[in-house]
């Protein structure tokens, strides 16, 4: 929610979704209006650390195939008797240059007449360096080439970011925070002042426990309090402040624990979501052996940097980094991890093939893409997922709309409770507040929202990892009702394997081994 109030209310924004299990934020927004560096700033600005992972501007404008506007830098040397080139033969191939070529074609063009040396910036796509020397050669400026910018083919590559990184997601721990852990200790021990006597000075080691457990709680509650929100952090906080006010520092302790002890659970069921779903980003290959299309040599690259039109190489044992089509080669491929067919299908030249599969043959493959990585089947598997996750049930819904409507009239009925009665006299002031306070922590719908979301990313997480994809906690509240399901493909419920299981012969005509 807190995140929905920052960016929703942004010109341009379409809609927002947030994956608390990926702690990815998906928005479909008008990049004219406004770009994700400013929506990520919007929520920087509130403390939320965020960076942009994908960015749609970016993908627009990733060329398909060998780029048309780069410029290489060669070098020539003039061929001239002369020990010198004199100024007028330098004017004479600089006029020769702009007249015979574009100027698109060519951007800078220097001449040393002492070293009779000339260097050119040129694009390489139309124009190449033996090209500029063979138009010299006509026009009477014979020249020897030095070096050629274009050799290496290296700018035939250059709409791909070798250096992007793959996204990963981490392998996380759920373990309990060392404040947490504290604060509970700290509070069992405050707990030993009901024995009374000499233990009852064991009360003030719960402030102990609210030091180490609360400043978590109040960051959170700031933030939303920033935005004039209300939420259960918010009223956690004002519960525990209010009961250390009226110095019942053990029940402050136990607030403000249970409260942090039930966010580290919380985590903890995320976490194991997370894992579930790294799980499957795994099956995304990491790297691709890109052919350049001058040099015909092999470049690695990451595999999210390959642009439709590449030429890959993909050998046995490899993962097919896009969805492409075969030109080269005969193989077989193991799509398994997306159709759950156990048995390789045979792929040759002109057969579609999809990113993340495996090349199980015996012989190399070469595939031209026709998708970037982000957008290949096994991409899509993975966005499923994640969109899965991300995707509100109408229970979810109904809970987030009820505790909006829910939660300022608890707040209000405890702020007259803590405050009108005080009108009466102290005491009744003081005992009116103490359950203004209690009022606050018991009907604080903070377990019927968390727990309802858990439950879903829970739920979603576990049959990923067991291979079923639900598209969103809607569906998998739908399943409940199910009660009758139809099974199809090798592989789902059987292993593709055939064996002999049981053998029976019939009648005397052949024997059991002339049968076998």
């Amino acid at each position: 929610p807190a995140i929905n109030a920052i960016v929703e209310p942004m010109d341009g924004v379409v809609d927002v979704m947030v994956n608390a299990t990926t702690k990815t934020v998906y928005v479909r927004h008008d990049i004219d209006v406004v770009s994700a560096g400013d929506i990520a700033n919007a929520m920087n600005d509130q403390s939320f650390g965020a960076h942009v992972k994908k960015d749609a501007a970016l993908e627009l404008a990733q060329k398909a195939g060998i780029p048309t506007d780069c410029f290489v830098e060669s070098s020539f040397r003039a061929m001239s008797d002369e020990t010198l080139l004199s100024e007028d033969d330098a004017t004479a191939i600089k006029d020769c240059l702009f007249r015979e070529i574009p100027e698109s074609h060519l951007q800078n063009t220097n001449i040393d007449g002492k070293k009779k040396r000339l260097v050119l910036e040129h694009n390489p796509y139309y124009l190449t360096a033996c090209g500029i020397a063979d138009i010299l050669q006509r026009h009477g400026h014979p020249v020897e080439l030095l070096s050629d910018g274009a050799a290496d083919g290296m700018w035939a590559l250059s709409h791909m970011n070798n250096e992007d990184a793959d996204e990963v997601i981490d392998h996380q721990k759920s373990t309990v925070r060392w404040p947490v852990i504290l604060s509970g200790v700290f509070w069992i021990i405050s707990m030993f002042s009901f024995i009374g006597g000499n233990w009852s000075y064991l009360k003030y080691v719960a402030l102990l426990s609210v030091a180490f457990g609360l400043p978590a709680i109040a960051q959170k509650a700031y933030r939303t309090l920033r935005q004039c929100r209300f939420d259960a952090n918010a009223m956690m906080l004002f519960a525990a402040l209010g009961a250390v006010a009226l110095q019942e520092y053990t029940e402050a302790a136990a607030v403000t624990f249970l409260f942090a002890i039930s966010e580290s659970l919380e985590t903890r069921a995320t976490a194991r979501a997370r894992n579930a779903l790294a799980a499957i980003v795994c099956l995304r290959p990491e790297r691709a052996n890109v052919i350049n299309p001058i040099t015909k040599e092999i470049v690695v690259l990451p595999s999210n940097a390959v642009a439709v039109g590449t030429l890959v190489s993909v050998s046995t044992g490899d993962k097919i980094p896009c969805d492409g089509v075969v030109v080269e080669g005969k193989s077989t491929v193991d799509e398994s991890s997306l159709t759950g067919e156990s048995r390789p299908v045979h792929k040759g030249i002109g057969s579609n093939v999809a990113g993340g599969t495996l090349n199980s043959g015996a012989t190399r493959i070469i595939v031209k893409t026709t998708s970037t990585s982000s957008n290949s089947a096994i991409a899509r598997l993975i966005r499923l997922v994640e969109e899965a996750q991300a995707n509100r049930s109408e229970t979810e819904k109904l809970v987030d709309t009820f505790a909006k409507i829910y939660t300022p009239i608890v707040l209000l009925t405890a702020v007259c409770m803590c405050t009108i009665p005080w009108a009466f006299g102290p005491e009744t002031g003081r005992f009116w507040t103490h359950n203004g306070l209690v009022a606050i922590v018991i009907a604080c719908p903070c377990a019927l929202i968390i727990s309802t979301p858990v439950t879903y990313v829970a739920g979603l997480a576990a049959a990923a990892q067991k291979g079923v994809i639900v598209k969103g906690g809607a569906h998998l509240e739908v399943m409940a009702g199910v009660r009758k399901i139809s099974f199809d493909k090798t592989g789902t419920l059987s292993e593709g394997i055939f064996q002999l299981l049981h053998f029976n012969v019939v009648g005397t005509t052949r024997s059991r081994k002339e049968v076998l």
